[in-house]
């Protein structure tokens, strides 16, 4: 005979054999079984046992997430500390070489000076001293007889040799580094060069200049100009830009020799080209001073 079976067991019975209570389908899944039809106070009820076992699973689930973005975040500050490491490095040794630079060049800038303010101080010495002479020998070409013509003679042959100076007509010279911003490209032909100044220096010669000083310093036989560093020396004396050349001579053999174009061809034409600045004009009273420098001959013999 069957047996009546109670209420209770029944309903366990009847349950859809393919359901899953709440509690197992949240540890199955690691969520809430909440739908979006659920009411706002069953969100704001308090936490079951099933529901505490859902958080939990939830939060293991979620770990690994957030090591591996902890990886990513180590993975790129790594390299960004060790470019910032490098960077920094860099800067430092920048400034020790640049330091190490300064003091090294120090001591020869300084030497460099010394020995150029000695260099003028003798000039000047030896200045004083021809003056003294030229003031000794004057009053001798006053006198009569030898003494006088061997006076007059040396007179002649120190205005001859440029170791006095002298004034008259003639034409001034101007050589200057152009103006304009000049690039990679022409930068060498946008300024002056000691080149420049030898060139227009045997130019003068050539066109009959009987006395020639660059910057206040004569040219004589020995005089030589060359490039040291950015500036120019000229009788052992350094210059820079600009340049006045001073010439004494006769204006119209000057001038047709600086006119004529074949003449200084490539000075016109980088200032045509480069703006390096080249003028010539006419001067009525030329001062050139005397050269001071050593006149000494280690070769050289009279005959």
């Amino acid at each position: 005979m069957s047996q009546a079976i109670p209420s209770s067991r029944r309903r366990r019975v009847t349950r859809a054999p393919n359901s899953v209570p709440t509690s197992t389908r949240s540890r199955a899944t690691g969520w809430s079984s909440l739908s979006a039809g659920t009411p706002a106070n069953a969100l704001r009820a308090p936490l079951g046992a099933g529901d505490n076992r859902a958080a939990v699973n939830a939060s293991t689930i979620a770990r690994p997430f957030r090591q591996l973005t902890w990886r990513h975040s180590l993975a790129l500050f790594l390299p960004a500390l060790l470019f910032g490491y490098l960077v920094a490095n860099q800067a430092i040794t920048q400034s020790e070489r640049s330091a190490l630079a300064v003091r090294y060049n120090a001591p020869l800038v300084d030497a460099a000076n010394a020995l150029q303010k000695e260099q003028n101080d003798l000039k000047t010495q030896l200045a004083d001293l021809r003056t003294k002479l030229d003031a000794i020998q004057q009053a001798g070409a006053t006198q009569s007889g030898i003494a006088g013509d061997l006076s007059r003679q040396i007179q002649d042959l120190q205005t001859r040799s440029g170791l006095s100076a002298v004034s008259g007509e003639g034409v001034m010279v101007t050589l200057d580094d152009a103006r304009l911003p000049a690039n990679a490209n022409n930068l060498e032909k946008s300024i002056c060069h000691n080149t420049d100044i030898t060139d227009i220096v045997n130019t003068g010669w050539r066109a009959g200049a009987e006395a020639i000083a660059v910057n206040g310093e004569r040219m004589v036989g020995t005089s030589s100009a060359y490039c040291v560093g950015s500036t120019i020396m000229v009788n052992g004396t350094l210059m820079s830009p600009p340049f006045s050349i001073a010439m004494i001579g006769v204006q119209g053999q000057l001038m047709s020799l600086f006119d004529d174009p074949r003449e200084l061809a490539d000075i016109k034409s980088r200032s045509q080209a480069n703006g390096l600045i080249f003028q010539v004009s006419r001067q009525r009273d030329v001062r050139v001073p005397g050269y001071t420098g050593s006149l000494g001959a280690r070769y050289a013999v009279p005959r």
